[in-house]
């Protein structure tokens, strides 16, 4: 079982608002090393009996301008889109499933929020076509399993103007979020796709067990989508 306050636990003496030049530097690394750590329980997330994930990449992109989530684990399918550049794969790739730790922050009112991690499924055009191919028992049995008690607070689709929860109704919500998504891209100069983002951000206020429980869920789903896009 992950331990997401033990994972934490290096940041604890950071904020954001107090770091020096030499603070940023090993508040990244430590960030590196928590995500590290994360790699190979989430490569056995995304394994199932008989196959394994090898072909699925997984890499850290560090982002030394974002001092307070300074990189982000990402892992997505392996098929090459580019000669030069994995962040260009991850980021043209039609699903992926990207793990970020972030740094405390204090507000104007001195009030410290503490770190914690973001978690994101992304889904590209081509990925949610895959999501509105998937078995609707796929999304009954990830509700069922996630419904054990209280829903995470907070576990929602990113967008700037309207609250979309993932839950409940996971497919419901999902074919509403890909349907809007469809509908901004339209209104857009550019023609590039809105992505769908389901989202999560999971700190030391919320339950440790909504960690472990949103993070399986987007990994089975993650899974889900992987094997749709081989039939």
């Amino acid at each position: 079982m992950l331990d997401p306050n033990a994972l934490l636990q290096p940041l604890n003496d950071y904020i954001v608002e107090d770091l020096t030049n030499a603070d940023i530097v090993a508040s990244g690394k430590l960030v590196e090393a928590i995500l590290q750590q994360l790699a190979d329980p989430i490569r056995t997330m995304l394994s199932v009996t008989g196959d394994t994930a090898e072909d699925i990449a997984c890499d850290y992109f560090p982002d030394p301008d974002d001092e307070s989530t300074p990189g982000t684990l990402m892992f997505w399918p392996s098929t090459r889109t580019s000669r030069t550049s994995t962040q260009e794969d991850v980021r043209h790739a039609e699903y992926s499933l990207r793990i970020a730790a972030f740094l405390a922050e204090r507000d104007d009112n001195d009030v410290i929020y503490p770190p914690g991690f973001s978690m994101v499924l992304k889904l590209n055009e081509a990925g949610c076509e895959l999501v509105k191919d998937l078995p609707p028992a796929v999304f009954e049995r990830l509700e069922f399993q996630i419904k054990g008690g209280a829903l995470p607070g907070g576990f929602e689709f990113l967008d700037d103007s309207e609250h979309l929860p993932v839950l409940p109704n996971m497919r419901r919500q999902f074919l509403k979020a890909i349907t809007r998504a469809h509908s901004v891209t339209r209104k857009k100069s550019s023609k590039e796709f809105e992505s769908v983002m389901a989202h999560y951000i999971w700190d030391n206020t919320e339950p440790e067990a909504h960690f472990g429980g949103v993070l399986s869920t987007l990994a089975t789903l993650f899974v889900a989508i992987h094997h749709q896009s081989k039939l």
